[in-house]
């Protein structure tokens, strides 16, 4: 189904809209527009106010896991083919925050309900440790839905208390983890400050799941991105977001299946990307993964972050820029951080790179406990910018 002026722009026998529609359980009654949740034939009997759950708190949440059961979609936007290409154009046109005095600001949110969708194997990946804890999974959680639900009513205020936004940023802080994509707006504003060239050449080391590739190929800077991922699902649909892009600006980048530590990009003016943090997150079985290939943080090191940089700096222009979003993290169980960043550091100096300068990144602290607002905690992850 297609509202407007269609066009098919998927290789195959079967479409990769078709294909996603499927993996989201979408049916053709349900997409009541090019942009649409699944949900919108019974927005009425989800109308409830914080009064209606506080007279009667199990009747209200047993009645709004009634309407979410019935309609039984994980409560994200979803897309027609038409529909992303018009929500790339709108994208291209939203204003957002740049770096100002070495820091990204919290905001630059736009683009994110385009990836989510596109991107289904985000919702499979597993976060630190804990196997699959997915969006999805929580959602077709009867208890997590339903936990969902309540806070929904007891931590927020306003209209619309239970519609499938908030109850899909509610679900994101029941029980753990989350598999997070980089940010398109904030990738275009990084590449924008590091590289103000017009038609420059920008790599993507670690291409992932889209954020990179629609932030910069989005920038009236036109550039030509390179971006690299061994995952061959993920690559499918990097491939179909960059036919996309190219439908709505006329832009297109270069996507390539590959290996960072084995692939040698060449005249590059920036190199930027988040790489994989060894065992953060597991995106797949595949021989060609991190996780897969080594098995210790050392290995690692060896043989995923010091090959990856060497190839950067050999593909560098003189005057080129190198960045990197890496941080220490835990895993599951874990009282003490990994150490990567030092040690990120460290191996570029010794292939030949200096730091020049690290770029804060702001992000959203959650509600809980250890976490008071009220202090004026702030919580960044740092961009590690390089020269030769």
């Amino acid at each position: 189904m297609c509202f407007g002026n269609c066009k098919n722009i998927s290789n195959g026998k079967r479409s990769v809209i078709e294909e996603l529609h499927n993996i989201w359980n979408i049916k053709k009654e349900q997409i009541t527009g090019d942009i649409f949740t699944g949900y919108e034939n019974v927005y009425n009997q989800l109308n409830y106010t914080k009064e209606d759950y506080d007279n009667d708190p199990e009747n209200v949440t047993d009645k709004v896991f009634d309407v979410y059961r019935s309609v039984n979609l994980v409560p994200i936007i979803y897309y027609t083919e038409q529909g992303i290409i018009r929500a790339i154009r709108e994208f291209t046109a939203k204003s957002y925050t740049g770096v100002r005095a070495g820091t990204i600001g919290l905001g630059n949110n736009s683009g994110q309900t385009i990836n989510r969708f596109l991107f289904p194997n985000m919702m499979t990946a597993e976060p630190k440790g804990r196997g699959s804890n997915s969006l999805k999974d929580r959602f077709y959680n009867d208890d997590k839905l339903r936990r969902a639900i309540r806070i929904c009513f007891e931590f927020r205020d306003g209209n619309n208390l239970v519609y499938p936004t908030a109850m899909r940023r509610a679900l994101e802080l029941v029980t753990g983890e989350n598999v997070t994509n980089f940010k398109a707006q904030n990738a275009k504003a990084i590449v924008e400050h590091l590289c103000p060239v017009l038609w420059g050449n920008v790599y993507d080391y670690s291409a992932g799941y889209g954020g990179r590739l629609l932030g910069i190929t989005s920038s009236n800077m036109r550039y030509n991105y390179i971006g690299i991922d061994p995952n061959t699902e993920t690559i499918k649909y990097l491939n179909y977001l960059n036919n996309c892009i190219e439908e709505a600006v006329g832009i297109k980048g270069k996507i390539i299946q590959s290996v960072s530590e084995e692939y040698q990009a060449n005249n590059i003016d920036l190199a930027f990307s988040s790489p994989p943090y060894f065992n953060l997150e597991k995106y797949s079985d595949e021989e060609t993964q991190c996780m897969v290939r080594y098995r210790t943080l050392d290995e690692w090191f060896s043989g995923y972050a010091e090959p990856t940089i060497k190839n950067i700096y050999k593909g560098l222009n003189k005057d080129g820029i190198f960045a990197t979003n890496i941080a220490d993290y835990k895993t599951y169980g874990q009282k003490e951080p990994i150490q990567v960043v030092d040690a990120w550091i460290k191996i570029s100096h010794g292939v030949g790179f200096k730091h020049v300068k690290t770029i804060k990144m702001m992000l959203n602290t959650r509600p809980g406990v250890g976490n008071n607002k009220t202090e004026g905690r702030e919580k960044f992850e740092g961009v590690y910018v390089f020269q030769k």
